[in-house]
């Protein structure tokens, strides 16, 4: 309510200002010099926003967004309903206590302002974010802009995806939805999709014997450890499958260590 206040009242002692000093001249083309005031104004405003919340919103750079998916039932943003806040790496600088959404069908982080009257949305730039965590009651996610620069030999396509582990091992996870049409509305079918690496690039978990496959001459001890621990591949959550390779690399680990040992 204060900052509503403080801001009318900028906007209208500036507004008294400038017809009380400038005569603008008649019959004559005044848009640059309205151009330049406004910019002032918006000068104005942002710096009161600095004074107010104690941070800056240079991260607030791309195109405005606007929900194309209203009247789908389905919404291509990741939790529509769900409550949260986020933080923000944009180039190598972090923001706290955010609203952000991210656009499963674009692949976009979009930032949420809110005032009283309404709410306007912002695309952000993708290519100068490298981080943004999404803090729920019950979860976090971390997602990051993967490609060959943070991962060589990178073997997907660059994008945001939500890191669950990043070991010696590691598993990805990709947000994505599918559009279709249904009844003639727009549809978006959400399709998370999750990669593992385990010795070479990333590799889709399809199945129980292709994700254990993928552990070679280990394979018989991860079967073992998903069948005492009563695990379904297909319907594994974040917490079984990261518990899976971290069973696999203290697999590892205790066989290096006994063939240390057993050197000696």
């Amino acid at each position: 309510m204060v900052k509503t206040i403080i801001t009318g009242l900028l906007l209208l002692v500036s507004f008294i200002g400038f017809s009380q000093e400038i005569q603008l001249p008649l019959n004559t083309d005044n848009s640059e010099l309205f151009v330049r005031i406004d910019g002032d104004h918006l000068k104005d405003l942002d710096s009161l926003y600095v004074v107010e919340s104690g941070s800056e919103r240079s991260f607030i750079c791309g195109r405005e967004y606007r929900g194309y998916y209203f009247r789908s039932e389905n919404k291509p943003v990741l939790f529509f309903n769900r409550k949260g806040t986020a933080s923000l790496v944009y180039k190598g600088r972090t923001y706290h206590n955010l609203v952000l959404q991210y656009d499963t069908y674009l692949d976009q982080v979009i930032y949420m302002v809110y005032n009283n009257w309404d709410a306007s949305q912002v695309s952000l730039d993708s290519d100068k974010i490298s981080r943004f965590d999404l803090f729920f009651d019950r979860d976090t996610l971390t997602f990051r802009y993967i490609s060959e620069e943070l991962f060589p030999s990178f073997n997907l396509d660059q994008g945001f995806y939500e890191v669950v582990y990043d070991g010696k091992c590691k598993y990805i996870i990709r947000h994505g939805s599918t559009h279709y049409m249904r009844n003639g509305v727009d549809e978006y079918g959400y399709q998370p999709t999750g990669y593992v690496k385990i010795d070479g690039g990333f590799i889709k978990i399809t199945s129980r014997k292709q994700f254990v496959n993928l552990f070679g001459s280990k394979s018989k001890e991860i079967k073992q450890f998903i069948s005492s621990n009563g695990i379904r591949i297909g319907r594994a959550d974040k917490v079984q499958i990261t518990g899976i390779l971290r069973f696999y690399e203290s697999l590892q680990v205790n066989e290096k260590t006994a063939s240390v040992s057993g050197g000696r």
